[in-house]
């Protein structure tokens, strides 16, 4: 298996932020400005709801998308998937499930987890450690090689 560079899923995170930011801009996930101002006294709690919500709702959708097809919008444009560790399989929906976990987790300690891809050997993240996944590069195939489809 060919593992995935840093500055590969580092692109496909970027990618990814785009649609999530669509999402939390675009989809009314909390109350409207308008309900702000007729109650300020809720201002700081509807900003903490908007904040825990908003912000896990793009990763959950992510998590699916995980479980369906094993890759993300971005990690599909950079040509990387995420597979078993062990086997190189498609990972379970239950690796999926505990990867948006540790998703979850990497982003509430500030995105620290990522860090663990350049210490690692087999290039992976927290959330990668948890589920017992890697990222691999499936763009970099051989030209000529066989195909065995």
């Amino acid at each position: 298996m060919l593992y995935a560079t840093y500055s590969q899923r580092a692109r496909a995170l970027f990618i990814d932020s785009i649609w999530w930011t669509v999402i939390v801009l675009f989809i009314p996930l909390g109350p409207s400005t308008d309900d702000i101002l007729a109650a300020p006294e809720a201002y700081g709690s509807s900003i903490v709801l908007w904040l825990v919500v908003g912000q896990c709702i793009p990763i959950l959708v992510t998590g699916v998308m995980w479980a369906v097809w094993g890759t993300s919008p971005g990690k599909r444009a950079v040509r990387i998937r995420i597979v078993d560790a062990d086997s190189g399989q498609s990972m379970t929906v239950k690796q999926a499930m505990l990867r948006t976990v540790g998703y979850l987790l990497t982003f509430g300690i500030l995105g620290a987890g990522f860090l663990w891809v350049l210490f690692n050997p087999k290039k992976q993240a927290l959330h990668d450690r948890l589920a017992n996944t890697v990222v691999i590069d499936v763009g970099s195939r051989t030209p000529g090689a066989a195909s065995t489809s």
